[in-house]
């Protein structure tokens, strides 16, 4: 079982690999409470990162409600004060999310029964500040790759938490119509000095890395369609690109 490293006091990432990509999620601990930040995909995934918390109350947050991000949250230890998500997260735990748990317990029999789908019951449509005692985590909301997205801001450590709203080599675009309005809140953040790192949930977590690569991406898609790919592409990743030029082009949204 994949272990959580401790990346700098108090903040800890956990990743597991799958075959296309690797999936992070992320603890966050201040002096009264913590958070974990996504749930990964099955309640066994989840149990370890119980560990950093010791027993603290905490906050479950997702990111978004995709199945690599906030199905797991059963599998989490007691203590919880409450799950967190935009308001479409919810929307969506009543929606698309039971239909794709459904599809996927009979396409993959015997690996996702375990779950038990937990939708927020703590939302917000804007902006929502936590304060974790000492600590600070501010949730953004930036629809893009999701119409559920969020990011969080940890202004004491100029840390941020970017789920898919970032990503590298490239994101997942669905919906063309949310491209403006996610670039823009990412170039804003882009143009933010006191931001040191960026945490993308699948891809680069080195200082700025992800976020910069990743408004570089969306500026040529939205745009210069010649975007120049890196050399070493997995397959998902190439064909995400010639996706996203689909939807781009044809003024599309995917929805499930």
């Amino acid at each position: 079982m994949p272990k959580l490293r401790e990346i700098r006091p108090n903040l800890w990432i956990y990743e597991i690999a799958a075959p296309s990509f690797v999936a992070r999620a992320v603890v966050v601990k201040g002096g009264e409470r913590a958070v974990v930040w996504d749930t990964m995909s099955l309640p066994s995934e989840a149990a370890p990162l119980a560990e950093a918390i010791a027993g603290m109350p905490y906050y479950a947050v997702y990111s978004h409600g995709d199945w690599d991000h906030a199905w797991g949250t059963s599998g989490l230890g007691f203590g919880r004060l409450g799950v967190i998500a935009h308001e479409e997260c919810r929307r969506r735990f009543g929606d698309d999310l039971p239909r794709q748990l459904q599809r996927l317990q009979i396409a993959e029999a015997g690996k996702w029964e375990s779950v038990r789908l937990i939708p927020p019951n703590i939302t917000f449509t804007s902006r929502m500040r936590l304060d974790l005692g000492g600590l600070t985590l501010d949730l953004h909301y930036v629809p893009g790759h999701t119409i559920d997205s969020i990011v969080g801001w940890i202004p004491e450590w100029g840390v941020l938490l970017g789920g898919d709203a970032i990503e590298t080599p490239l994101p997942v675009v669905n919906s063309a119509h949310l491209l403006a309005g996610w670039l823009g809140a990412l170039q804003s953040w882009r143009n933010l000095e006191s931001l040191e790192r960026s945490i993308a949930s699948h891809g680069s977590m080195d200082g700025r890395e992800s976020l910069d690569q990743t408004v570089d991406y969306l500026q040529a898609l939205s745009g210069d369609r010649q975007f120049k790919l890196p050399r070493k592409l997995k397959d998902f990743y190439r064909e995400t690109h010639q996706k996203n030029l689909i939807v781009v082009d044809g003024g599309l949204s995917l929805h499930e």
